[in-house]
């Protein structure tokens, strides 16, 4: 199915929305639009029904949301407020314009297990408010006979937050890093994960799709390839554990996600991870000045 005549309205303009926004530009016949926090509130319904009355799409990639882990595990309302109730004013405007819609949702919807990947449709038991609070969006989205969701898995980008940016920051500042090597990670580079959306597009239906990247890896692990490509010192990362962090939100220990329903439409995985952190340093502002 081609996307060609298709008027896209991306909502959310962190990492995913701009890296989405930045392969849709590029695609002929159809059009794309960004929409920022600012420029469309999805928890105002009015606001949004104004902003995208006049753009008139036919489909809607929902990535706004509240992705603050620890700060959605102190601030409970606005983290429903913004996952749960601003995804049921996009599905109320996207059954307005019979549009489909893709809601973007993440790994932590399950609990975790030390053997084996999650299917689509696995069981779900989050541990934190921010994973309970996307999966109450998924469920509202799964509601839309056109509504598909889309979960990943620790994106990162050279811009937005994320884990790779607070590494270099935290290093930057103070000359070490700890970093938990009782977690496990598939990290997903948003450019790679926004080259990959045209194609699932024309061929993804409603339900759930898991889409990330292709290998597994503790943070650990994962900081140390950052530093290797960025050409800092291997010992400024250093391994701790989750409970001596004593972070405010409980993560899933290892929580990947099986990509079977993708790949059965023919669909390949994205590109590996070497290439994604190379790409990532080379973007990047990393704290030169501490290169060897």
């Amino acid at each position: 199915m081609s996307l060609s005549g298709e008027r896209i309205v991306i909502l959310g303009a962190g990492q995913v929305g701009c890296a989405l926004h930045a392969v849709l530009t590029r695609q002929r016949g159809i059009s794309c639009t960004l929409l920022s926090h600012g420029e469309a509130d999805i928890t105002n319904l009015a606001e949004l029904r104004r902003r995208l009355l006049p753009l008139r799409p036919t489909i809607l990639l929902h990535t706004a949301a509240f992705t603050k882990v620890n700060e959605c595990e102190r601030d409970p309302e606005r983290a429903f407020a913004v996952n749960a109730g601003g995804t049921m004013n996009v599905l109320k405007v996207a059954r307005e314009h019979e549009a489909r819609l893709i809601y973007f949702s993440t790994d932590y919807v399950f609990p975790g297990k030390l053997l084996g990947e999650y299917a689509e449709n696995e069981a779900t038991r989050p541990l934190n408010i921010y994973g309970t609070s996307k999966l109450e969006g998924e469920r509202i989205t799964l509601e839309y006979e056109r509504g598909t969701v889309l979960r990943t898995a620790q994106v990162f980008a050279a811009i937005g937050r994320n884990f790779p940016v607070a590494v270099f920051a935290q290093y930057e500042k103070e000359k070490v890093v700890q970093v938990v090597d009782d977690e496990f990670a598939t990290p997903t580079y948003a450019v790679h994960l926004a080259e990959a959306v045209p194609a699932f597009l024309s061929v993804a239906g409603p339900g759930i799709y898991h889409l990330r990247g292709p290998e597994e890896l503790t943070y650990y692990d994962f900081a140390r390839r950052l530093f290797a490509a960025a050409g800092l010192p291997d010992h400024g990362v250093q391994p701790t554990t989750s409970q001596l962090l004593r972070l405010p939100a409980k993560r899933p220990q290892r929580a990947v996600l099986s990509m079977k329903r993708y790949f059965s439409h023919g669909l390949p995985p994205l590109p590996p991870l070497w290439q994604a952190v190379a790409e990532f340093a080379e973007r990047s502002r990393i704290p030169v000045a501490e290169r060897e």
